[in-house]
């Protein structure tokens, strides 16, 4: 997701110094963050090489889109899982969630019985969060702005307690 001039039209508000832009950029956060997270998703079943049937449990961190329903269901649909996936959301842990979404799915692998597949996807959009438009008296945007904005990103795991030895 890159902030094209388009979007920039749309959303005057971005390019102002402290002019209120939180609707905007929660409107363009909830429509792309599940997108963003599609690709991650697919791509990472597609080398796990199983059926997507076999995924028990979904755990979504974000620290940027909140919305209801939030980005776990329209994840689930727009990747194509069972509607009777069980879904987790990590929100607002920023770098830690990812830690935290590994010691989720590892519990839940374990302690499930019939060897429950576990498929972490999370997403972010920082690009959305930390541009700021310029401020001579505030460098420290500038900074932010540089640091964070090509962030945007999404990452997928599938985590399981064993092998899986069933066959296809």
């Amino acid at each position: 997701m890159h902030l094209t001039e388009d979007i920039i039209k749309e959303n005057p508000n971005l390019t102002i110094y402290k002019a209120p832009s939180f609707d905007g950029r929660q409107e363009i956060l909830v429509t792309e963050l599940p997108k963003l997270g599609k690709e991650a998703a697919l791509k990472t079943i597609k080398e796990w090489g199983q059926p997507i049937t076999k995924i028990m449990h979904l755990i979504f961190c974000t620290s940027t889109g909140i919305n209801m329903p939030s980005a776990d269901h329209q994840r689930v649909k727009l990747i194509g899982l069972r509607a009777s996936v069980q879904r987790f959301m990590i929100y607002q842990q920023g770098c830690f969630a990812g830690g935290t979404a590994l010691r989720l799915a590892k519990d839940l692998a374990e302690k499930n019985a019939g060897g429950a597949r576990v498929l972490i996807v999370c997403s972010e959009l920082t690009v959305m969060i930390s541009f700021h438009a310029p401020s001579e008296t505030h460098l420290d945007i500038l900074v932010g702005s540089a640091i964070f904005a090509d962030g945007d990103g999404a990452a997928a795991a599938i985590v399981a307690a064993g092998p899986d030895t069933t066959a296809i």
